[in-house]
């Protein structure tokens, strides 16, 4: 399908054809991405986009937002409340960063969507401390900015430059086999990486592709996908080998609500004005127990306010940042909190949240200890339970890094 220059109207109809799209071919590739994450990963990847895509957009279907960036803003944090993993607060950040550049215009300009996918991919870059050649999602994102934005500036139209977009980003996930993993689950396994494809890379192509296709669809009245039918012949040089589509999985109606204290009630008042500590586990279990473990072990006295904020909404393992908020809250005593993480997607949950303003923003004084999980625990509620500052507490889990065992 030909389009002439400058026949692509960016507003907020198309950012929403665009995420139905994307829902679309994440189903039906969903099977393909949790494949190649099986032998390098924790093989949920697909599946937890699967279930993270289509739950949001129900919801911004629902209600959909009047601006691209308000629509990609709800979607983003929707997203990041549901993805089990690191994939949610990852592709979380490239939504919500995007939205930050594209403001409160209700169309686009094609130079602004440019702006948003290198804002896109700062952010990423930020979040997970990686950069191409890293063997990440960031090794086809990166190619895909840059081709957009070198085809604009050479003259060609908005679809054009998306298909150089996508065009980049496949061959980027492609260029993932042959490399060693170097952030994230996969660099966990060193060499055992290489002949692998990066299934974030994987994914993120597939995003780049269902933009594309959005821009040489026809917009369709029926509330569904636009022109899903006719599109799959011109997006497949953007697009993954097609897989069978997997079953339907989509989010319960409500989640269950998260305890409310992470330990038995001592019936003693807490004290007022002590720093807090959260503890964010891929377990509900093991950050429930590491929490009473600490409790146990500040002595006499009331300890300092202690949360957990384990495992997913569902109390499946994963992690939520809805379930960290609660906890920041529930600990927040005006004197700070500081935040003790397992692992991998609860670190980058938490450091997305720390990223965010407004009111899903968390207070300014809360801080991520890098520190071992329950050493770190135990060190900053003893000294939290003293009535220590933030700094202090925070340098106590410092020192529980050098603990020695043997």
């Amino acid at each position: 399908m030909t389009v002439p220059p400058d026949s692509t109207t960016l507003d907020t109809g198309f950012f929403l054809r665009w995420l139905e799209r994307a829902t679309q071919v994440i189903e039906e590739q969903a099977r393909h991405l949790t494949e190649l994450d099986s032998p390098i990963g924790d093989a949920d990847h697909g599946t937890n986009l699967k279930r993270g895509f289509t739950s949001a957009l129900a919801a911004v279907s629902e209600n959909p937002p009047e601006t691209p960036a308000a629509l990609l803003k709800s979607f983003g944090t929707h997203l990041t409340n549901t993805v089990g993993g690191a994939s949610g607060p990852l592709y979380g950040t490239v939504l919500r960063r995007a939205a930050r550049v594209l403001g409160g215009a209700e169309t686009v300009p094609p130079e602004a969507l440019g702006e948003a996918l290198s804002a896109a991919v700062a952010g990423v870059g930020r979040l997970g401390d990686s950069g191409p050649g890293d063997k990440t999602m960031l090794d086809a994102l990166t190619p895909a900015a840059e081709a957009y934005r070198g085809a604009l500036e050479n003259g060609s139209s908005t679809a054009d430059a998306l298909q150089a977009a996508a065009r980049a980003a496949r061959e980027g996930a492609e260029a993932t086999i042959p490399l060693q993993a170097r952030r994230g689950r996969a660099s966990y396994l060193g060499a055992r990486s290489v002949g692998h494809e990066d299934p974030g890379a994987a994914s993120s192509a597939l995003l780049i592709g269902a933009l594309y296709e959005t821009a040489v669809e026809e917009p369709s009245g029926t509330g569904g996908a636009a022109g899903r039918s006719g599109t799959a012949a011109e997006g497949a040089e953007a697009g993954a080998p097609e897989a069978s589509a997997a079953a339907g999985d989509t989010e319960g109606a409500v989640a269950e609500e998260a305890p409310a204290s992470s330990a038995p009630a001592t019936g003693e008042p807490a004290a007022p004005g002590r720093v807090g500590v959260v503890l964010v586990s891929h377990s509900r279990e093991v950050a429930v127990a590491t929490a009473e473990l600490a409790e146990a072990l500040t002595g006499s006295g009331t300890p300092a306010p202690v949360a957990a904020a384990g495992g997913a909404v569902d109390g499946s393992i994963g992690t939520s940042s809805e379930l960290v908020r609660e906890a920041v809250r529930r600990v927040d005593e005006g004197r700070g909190a500081v935040v003790l993480c397992d692992m991998g997607s609860a670190v980058l949950t938490v450091k997305a949240l720390l990223g965010e303003t407004g009111e899903s923003a968390l207070p300014e004084n809360v801080r991520i200890a890098d520190a071992p999980f329950v050493e770190g625990a135990v060190a900053a509620l003893v000294t939290a339970s003293t009535g220590a500052d933030l700094d202090m507490v925070l340098s106590a889990t410092d020192d529980a890094r050098s603990y020695r065992k043997v």
